[in-house]
């Protein structure tokens, strides 16, 4: 199901569903998801409710990552209002409703599976507690509860814990191990705040539960909806804080950038989107670099700089830098990559450097980093010098030589030229920018009449209509080109479903109808380059488009079907970053990043 909410710090982050049923939750990066669900029931006088179960009212306080949920049971409104501390993997709840019993049911999955954990209640504390290994979570309200209750679940005919709250009584059974899960409630007199803290050992849950008793968690809810606030200080457009605010809340503390949290992907392939994608991220970079940040951006490129594997990226990284997983047969001729995303990392840290003239940050990486990867970029090319080695294409599907492909690297290599030339190396930057020019004389080969071809694929040119093209050409020609706009002109014509823009003709992925499914970052694509070309009012159809089709909470997935459903992840950082994107462009102007 859709995530609605998501919060964090880098340290701890959580996400809930459309129903404000808490699915994920990742500590210390967001490498395992370590919750199947986190549930909230009432004890009222009709009976026992699950809060997710009475579609409560889901949203984000304005310009924060406090989000809140609300419901009225029995006459009595009752809301639920969450958030990740600004420093400390603390989860804070607060349930507010005027007096009753409040039920918390944890279903733990730590490092990922249900079996080998343990659920206990601890009198010291007050607590419950489960933990595996160096994985510890702990959860208290600060108060003795009233009921509490460990057990076993997803084993026999065990359903779990969970179970036994609807009856209002839960058994006070202390300790369980293996597939086990929890319980605990608490009497409410108008509000109760309460917590979930992360940490390595008894010793570290502990600590941090003793903080949270000497500040309060009202306190800590507070200063950290205030953070929030503040940080925004350097957004110029209210369009775009909750795109921002999402970006951030996606950042892990080592600058890991993972393309999405929702795990709910995984029952189609069970694998997810919880991968560092270089491309993902340079786009949300660049969108951190027009609205002034500069910290998050300079992580990143640390985390990157030791994954470089003599001057390239690999597909995809697990967000603690090891290789992810990936089905790019290794048999083939050339190497099993995506080139755009090395090309793509040069070009983003470009508009970065050219944004904040950050130079002693800059020495450090452009040696190993910047020369290494645009040296492997000249060096990856056909026999004519004009054309890329094949590799797989932004969307992942297709081995061949693309056109956005070439467009990136050409980009990658005109960023590095301007590098070189500052750091004095003008040979250097005379190499790199002949290389880009015999790339691009390579891309005008790729033009149709109408549109630039997607893709040549042994031999042939794949004249399908990709939005993709519309991106490459404003990184490689000015929007004035007449081919650049016969390109979008086309892409509109073609790929238009319900006013946004599919990615390519025929696609299939996960559509549920005879046409493919609009994505966000596609229609976006289209925009900037209509606010490239001046026509402003085209381009805001596109983006009050995707504006709506989003979820009210402000979150934005990666697609939507024409029948009006999400299939895929949500959010998705990289549609987030096209909006923050577009919106820059909007008002400040079309900018080419690789004018001198």
């Amino acid at each position: 199901m859709t995530r609605s909410i998501v919060l964090g710090n880098g340290k701890l982050t959580t996400l809930f569903d459309t129903n404000y049923l808490m699915k994920e939750l990742y500590f210390p990066l967001s490498i395992d998801n370590h919750l199947h669900t986190g549930r909230i029931g009432f004890l009222t006088r009709s009976g026992f409710h699950w809060f997710h179960d009475l579609n409560p009212e889901i949203s984000y306080e304005p310009e924060t990552l406090v989000s809140s949920a609300s419901v009225t049971i029995d006459g009595e409104s009752v809301m639920v209002t969450d958030t990740v501390d600004l420093a400390y993997p603390i989860l804070i709840r607060r349930i507010s409703r005027k007096r009753g019993r409040v039920f918390f049911a944890w279903d733990f999955h730590i490092n990922g599976i249900e079996y080998g954990d343990t659920a206990l209640f601890d009198p010291s504390s007050n607590s419950i507690i489960h933990y595996k290994r160096d994985k510890w979570f702990l959860f208290s309200c600060g108060v003795e509860p009233f009921q509490y209750a460990t057990g076993y679940k997803e084993t026999g005919s065990y359903q779990g814990t969970w179970k036994d709250c609807e009856d209002g009584e839960l058994s006070n059974n202390p300790i369980a191990q293996g597939a086990v899960d929890s319980a605990v409630s608490f009497e409410v007199n108008d509000s109760i705040a309460c917590w979930l803290v992360g940490g390595r050992s008894y010793r570290d849950v502990i600590s941090l539960h003793e903080y949270v008793m000497e500040r309060g968690g009202e306190r800590i809810l507070d200063r950290t909806r205030k953070y929030w606030k503040a940080w925004l200080i350097k957004a110029k457009y209210n369009e775009i804080k909750r795109s921002l605010l999402t970006i951030a809340s996606h950042w892990q503390e080592n600058g890991a950038l993972p393309a999405s949290l929702d795990t709910d992907i995984m029952r189609f392939n069970r694998d997810n989107y919880n991968y560092v994608w270089h491309r993902d991220a340079a786009f949300a970079i660049i969108a951190m670099a027009l609205s002034g940040y500069e910290d998050l951006s300079r992580k990143f490129f640390q985390f990157s700089r030791p994954l470089l594997f003599r001057g390239y990226l690999f597909q995809k990284y697990t967000v603690d830098g090891h290789w992810g997983s990936t089905w790019h047969p290794w048999t083939g001729k050339y190497l099993p990559i995506q080139e755009d995303e090395t090309a793509l990392m040069i070009y983003a840290l470009w508009v970065h450097f050219s944004i904040f003239k950050d130079v002693d940050f800059i020495k450090e990486l452009y040696r190993p980093g910047v020369k290494a990867a645009a040296d492997f970029l000249c060096s990856y090319l056909d026999d004519d010098g004009e054309h890329v080695l094949p590799s797989y294409d932004l969307w992942e599907e297709r081995y061949g030589v693309h056109f956005f492909t070439g467009a990136a690297v050409y980009a990658g290599l005109i960023s590095a030229s301007r590098f070189a030339s500052f750091f004095g190396e003008e040979d250097v930057s005379i190499k790199y920018i002949t290389v880009a020019e015999s790339i691009k004389k390579g891309l005008d080969n790729f033009w149709l009449g109408d549109h630039f071809a997607r893709s040549v694929i042994d031999g042939k040119i794949d004249p399908t209509v990709d939005s993709s093209t519309v991106l490459g050409s404003l990184l490689v020609y000015p929007a004035s080109d007449p081919h650049v706009k016969a390109t979008r002109e086309t892409a509109e014509k073609k790929l238009k479903v319900n006013d946004g823009i599919a990615r390519y003709e025929g696609d299939q992925y996960l559509r549920d109808g005879d046409v493919p499914n609009p994505w966000f970052i596609t229609t976006l694509w289209v925009a900037q380059e209509l606010i490239a070309e001046g026509e402003n009012e085209k381009a805001l159809e596109y983006i009050r488009w995707v504006e709506k089709n989003s979820l009210k909470t402000g979150i934005i997935p990666e697609q939507i079907t024409p029948s009006g459903k999400y299939p895929s992840v949500s959010p998705l950082v990289w549609s987030h970053a096209e909006l923050v994107r577009t919106y820059y462009y909007l008002n400040l102007g079309f900018r080419n990043h690789l004018e001198s």
